[in-house]
């Protein structure tokens, strides 16, 4: 086997309990190595990204485990990190996405502080700022041992949703404008540490987009990026970062949009993908065509880019999986799935969901013969469909 594509510590029987899914694993090359005394492990699942040309350097990590909080939080001072940013919620559609690492506060009913004796830290909350799309927070990490305090900033995008992209890259590059401007990105700072649930979906996309629009900003062009060998050579450092063709997809929408804003101009310049440079995505409304040649020349142009999107990320590529919620005891079986594994058997829950939420319908006939669908239920947004409440319809239909 390559040895850039070890993932031996992963794999070892004791280290296994630290991995949220089975097929994700850090490269034994890259892997970020806690600082441990003799006899502890030293792993974390987690991975240096470097990106030379952009001077950038990050960490990508899954969104801790219960039994990994500390180690988490451990390789955020042995790293002297100064940002966390998190592209995901705890829970999303009622499903725990990673555990809740940081103090909620007082404001809200809970401690200031948690204290994680396991590795002689002590995080606090001082404080936090809602803003549209994003939150952000303030924490100080405090050596027990030394006495010695740091801040760290924390930024939580809240609005990508599970198994997608964001509508628009607007509010991504809104909420990607803030965290840079905070310097914790600079390469005179330590690497900041991005996560989702698996580390490489939704994280893989933010540091994508944000190398990109360092190159754009250093040669002052768009012509300047190569984002499939960029892509590539981040995946040399951790697996299967942007996992889906939609995320991808998100990746050249934000970069193109990002990069004429930086530019200053409607720039048409391409930006290559492979050895010929492949045109730009299609055109949205706002960028009209002005006759049907155009029109003809846009439609081969997105038939071309989905070709080449499709050479990047295979067809049975998955997204993250959803996690069991938090409560539940975690069995070996859970462990040794995979998050193919695991989606399907959460499809098959909703499945039965949905049919006892069926069954668990009133159905009464109103005067006319028409029949009164009274829903027993609230709302659960992790349903795809819901008749609504106080819907009529005719006996011989389904609804209207």
């Amino acid at each position: 086997m390559d040895e850039t594509c070890s993932v031996s510590h992963a794999r070892s029987p004791e280290n296994r309990p630290k991995n949220r899914y089975r097929d994700v694993s850090p490269y034994d090359h890259s892997r970020v190595i806690l600082e441990r005394p003799d006899g502890e492990s030293d792993y974390i699942n987690a991975s240096f990204v470097r990106v030379p040309d952009a001077d950038r350097k990050y960490i990508l990590t899954q969104g801790p485990l219960e039994n990994t909080c500390g180690d988490f939080w451990l390789m955020i001072w042995q790293q002297q990190t100064k940002a966390i940013v998190m592209l995901n919620r705890v829970v999303e559609k009622g499903t725990a996405k990673c555990a809740q690492y940081w103090p909620l506060g007082s404001d809200l009913g809970y401690e200031d502080s948690m204290l994680f004796e396991d590795v002689g830290l002590i995080v606090t909350l001082i404080g936090e700022q809602d803003s549209t799309n994003f939150v952000q927070r303030w924490f100080t990490v405090e050596e027990l041992a030394t006495g010695i305090k740091r801040e760290v900033v924390h930024f939580n995008y809240t609005t990508w949703p599970d198994f997608g992209v964001p509508s628009s890259p607007t509010a991504f590059l809104n909420f990607l404008k803030v965290v840079r401007a905070a310097g914790v990105l600079d390469p005179d700072v330590g690497p900041c540490v991005v996560h989702c649930s698996a580390g490489i979906g939704r994280s893989g996309t933010f540091c994508l987009v944000d190398s990109c629009l360092v190159l754009i900003e250093k040669h002052k062009t768009l012509s300047c990026l190569n984002i499939q060998e960029l892509l590539i050579n981040m995946r040399s450092y951790r697996m299967g970062l942007i996992q889906t063709h939609d995320q991808l997809r998100f990746s050249y929408l934000a970069i193109l949009q990002g990069g004429r804003e930086i530019l200053g101009e409607d720039a048409n310049s391409n930006i290559k993908t492979s050895d010929s440079p492949p045109p730009p995505p299609k055109r949205g409304a706002s960028l009209p065509v002005s006759n049907s040649n155009e029109e003809e020349k846009v439609d081969s142009e997105e038939d071309d880019i989905d070709k080449q999107l499709s050479e990047l990320i295979d067809d049975d590529d998955e997204a993250p999986p959803e996690l069991p919620p938090k409560k539940r005891i975690t069995t070996k079986k859970d462990t040794d799935m995979t998050h193919v594994e695991q989606e399907e058997e959460e499809e098959e829950s909703s499945y039965l969901l949905r049919k006892r939420i069926r069954e668990e319908r009133m159905i009464e006939v109103a005067p006319g013969g028409r029949i009164y669908v009274c829903a027993t239920h609230k709302r659960n947004d992790s349903l795809d469909d819901e008749t609504p409440v106080g819907h009529f319809t005719d006996g011989n239909s389904k609804g209207r």
